[in-house]
């Protein structure tokens, strides 16, 4: 399909109503604009728009929307309802429109390209919040694809928001899966290749996430992690204290017991992981944090990288164009159809080869 088909032009109005003003974002499947609603002109939203959708990606999308139409929390994004335009082929859904950054982008434009330890907590508790919100819904709902780049911090410096629910799901306990599913590299957990995912799951992923922004790297991924557990016996993990020194021990400790490779080794709840790590905190750490500034571009320069004691000064800097903080179609969670086929081929062999090891492996008895 060539590009300009799914690109909508500046002052297009969709469905009558909804007036194209910005396009925030694309990915493989379609794009996601800012638009305002032509019958109460100060109302702005975000409009994600799916092109040509088969029958998998319909049902995920038809999935979202519903998900997200029924949930109420300050930190999940809100949307109004989805609708289809049966003529050009695409699906739609209105929902809130906030200006910010992704983490992910915010990181790579600190020191060092990673956080303090006391800005990463202040950053991720709307986002703990969310996520044990989801676990507590009946049947409980797994994100399965928590990492930087879908957690959004509003340039007015609220709180965080969580996106992205394409890889949501409801968790039944009886119910198993071998299908591999697609994950982000360094952030799922090893039940994405295997025998299904469950609420452990997401704390796997938190625990990704916080590995990232106190270290400023991508944490070994879990299917790496077992070929090297399969073929030479070690866990080729290194613990955020090596990569990071000034991250304390015992914080690096709660992430490395949460990113165990059998889920039962780790914590049970995103509320048991959250007051492992906040225990593990040192002392002086603990006390009550400033508030935190807007997000800008450079943010605060440190003399050394992600030390909360070392002093600091901030760098005037206009912040960057507007970006769409609810963006649900980020480009790296949604790459070309073809490249998501090649990728599904690789996965699926190395998972073919590996299923009997992670059985094993999850069967340990704990």
């Amino acid at each position: 399909m060539p590009e300009l088909q799914t690109k909508f032009l500046k002052g297009k109005v969709v469905r009558n109503r909804y007036i194209i003003e910005e396009l925030l974002g694309t990915g493989g499947f379609g794009a996601v604009y800012r638009v305002r609603d032509r019958h109460v002109k100060t109302h702005l939203f975000a409009l994600k728009e799916l092109i040509e959708p088969n029958k998998y990606e319909r049902e995920s999308f038809g999935f979202e929307c519903e998900l997200l139409k029924q949930l109420d929390h300050p930190a999940l994004p809100h949307v109004y309802h989805g609708f289809e335009d049966e003529k050009n082929h695409r699906l739609y859904m209105l929902m809130d429109y906030v200006d910010g950054i992704n983490l992910e982008k915010l990181r790579q434009h600190q020191p060092e390209e990673c956080f303090t330890l006391r800005h990463a907590l202040k950053i991720m508790a709307p986002i703990i919040a969310a996520i044990a919100y989801l676990h507590a819904q009946n049947p409980p709902i797994i994100h399965r694809d928590i990492k930087p780049a879908n957690i959004i911090v509003p340039w007015t410096g609220d709180d965080s928001v969580l996106v992205d629910f394409g890889m949501a799901k409801t968790y039944e306990q009886d119910s198993t899966t071998t299908a591999v599913r697609h994950c982000s590299p360094g952030y799922g957990a090893p039940e994405h290749y295997a025998q299904g995912t469950n609420t452990r799951t997401d704390i796997y992923s938190l625990a990704a996430t916080f590995y990232v922004l106190l270290t400023g790297t991508i944490p070994a991924d879990s299917l790496y992690r077992m070929t090297w557990l399969s073929s030479q016996g070690v866990d080729p993990l290194k613990s955020a204290l090596v990569v990071a020194p000034n991250v304390p021990p015992a914080v690096a400790d709660v992430l490395t017991r949460a990113m165990a490779i059998n889920s039962n080794d780790r914590f049970a709840t995103v509320e048991e992981f959250w007051d492992a790590l906040n225990e593990a905190v040192p002392a002086p750490l603990h006390a009550p944090p400033q508030q935190l500034p807007p997000p800008t571009l450079p943010t605060a320069v440190v003399s050394e990288a992600c030390d909360d004691t070392a002093q600091s000064s901030r760098v005037p800097e206009q912040p960057l164009p507007q970006i769409m903080v609810r963006n649900v179609l980020p480009a790296e969670a949604h790459a070309t159809k073809k490249r998501s086929v090649l990728l599904s081929i690789t996965v699926l062999a190395f998972a073919t080869v590996l299923l009997g090891i992670l059985f094993n492996l999850l069967r340990r008895p704990v």
